[in-house]
């Protein structure tokens, strides 16, 4: 079941670029987009940024600031020695924003040109730190530069015969080098995630599995989507499996891209809320830490102290009421809104308004 989307738009969704400009499958087009692009260094995780005046904005490096570190455009490739194939970084088209056309390009492990564009004054940063400092639109092409870059990097051999593979249609995919048809394309993973209603619509479950390090938080049960699965049959079977709970309807509300998943993945959290068939929880505590009901009065404090800038997850010092013993996720998280959506409604069960 889905219902009107009254989530307010994710971190990493606001992304502006307009990506079906070009015809990524003529051999000249970029060629022609490089004449006077704008790229974004990448760094294994990190994009570059620049800070002035106390602010944080990525570096959007011209041809000039490309002439300046060191670096040429040779036909389709960046480079820092013409002609020479080892020294060449393939530019991958992120899409196009007022007439120019940006790029991610990856200089992961090509140290010297690391070593000159911090030189230059520019750093490289993560972008979980970036959130609450990059301008939404900026944040969701970071993102995409990354995500986009790391899938390269993990890409480099065909999957189907071992030989080496190489980006092709502005990075839009790779193509093997030995035999042209075997082509693999950007990957995202999709996640269900979602907030549980009890039998009686007065409390949601809330739960903390082993891999997530801060032991003060709880959250939106979550999981992957399997093959041949669908997201309501996702849901089910997760909450069953984390929880011991069968669950019976269930209703999407949004989604977020989230381009750093785990090992460098990109993900697509699908948010859910859906409706307790049992109040009994048989959690897995081989995988769980905490699996708990928790009241809605209980849930609209916790949703107040973790909507502020404070948040030790931000790193701020901020603390919750002496008879609460956890956070939820900040408001860069899809869960924190499925939790406060939630919250917010009248005394009445979720369900009831369906």
């Amino acid at each position: 079941m889905q219902v009107d989307n009254p989530l307010v738009t994710q971190a990493f969704a606001s992304n502006k670029l307009n990506r079906s400009a070009g015809d990524k499958r003529d051999p000249a087009f970029v060629s022609v987009a490089l004449r006077t692009p704008l790229l974004l260094f990448v760094n294994g995780a990190a994009v570059c940024v620049r800070e002035a005046e106390s602010k944080t904005a990525l570096f959007w490096a011209s041809p000039r600031d490309l002439e300046r570190l060191g670096l040429g455009i040779y036909q389709d490739q960046i480079s820092s020695q013409a002609g020479s194939a080892s020294a060449a970084i393939s530019p991958y088209l992120l899409g196009q924003d007022s007439g120019k056309w940006k790029f991610a390009l990856d200089v992961t492990g090509h140290d010297t040109t690391i070593d000159r564009i911090q030189a230059a004054g520019y750093a490289f940063q993560e972008l979980r730190p970036l959130m609450d400092k990059l301008p939404a639109s900026d944040l969701a092409t970071g993102g995409q530069a990354v995500a986009l870059s790391q899938w390269h990097r993990n890409h480099s051999f065909c999957p189907r015969c071992g030989a080496p593979m190489q980006p092709v249609e502005a990075g839009a995919k790779r193509a093997c080098t030995e035999n042209a048809r075997h082509r693999e394309y950007p990957r995202t993973d999709a996640v269900a995630i979602m907030l549980i209603e009890s039998e009686d619509g007065q409390s949601a479950l809330l739960g903390r599995s082993k891999s997530i390090r801060n032991k003060g938080i709880l959250t939106c049960l979550s999981g992957f989507i399997e093959q041949g699965e669908s997201i309501e049959e996702a849901v089910r079977r997760e909450v069953l499996e984390e929880a011991g709970l069968p669950v019976s309807s269930v209703v999407i509300l949004g989604s977020q891209p989230w381009p750093i998943g785990r090992g460098g993945s990109c993900e697509l959290m699908i948010g859910c809320i859906a409706k307790a068939a049992a109040t009994e929880l048989h959690p897995d505590m081989d995988e769980m830490d905490d699996v708990r009901w928790i009241p809605k009065n209980v849930i609209k404090q916790v949703v107040h102290a973790s909507s502020q800038p404070d948040h030790p997850y931000m790193g701020g010092k901020g603390e919750l009421p002496s008879e609460i013993d956890f956070w939820i996720p900040p408001p860069f998280a899809i869960a924190h809104h499925l939790i406060k959506t939630w919250a917010g409604q009248t005394s009445s069960p979720w369900f009831a308004k369906l």
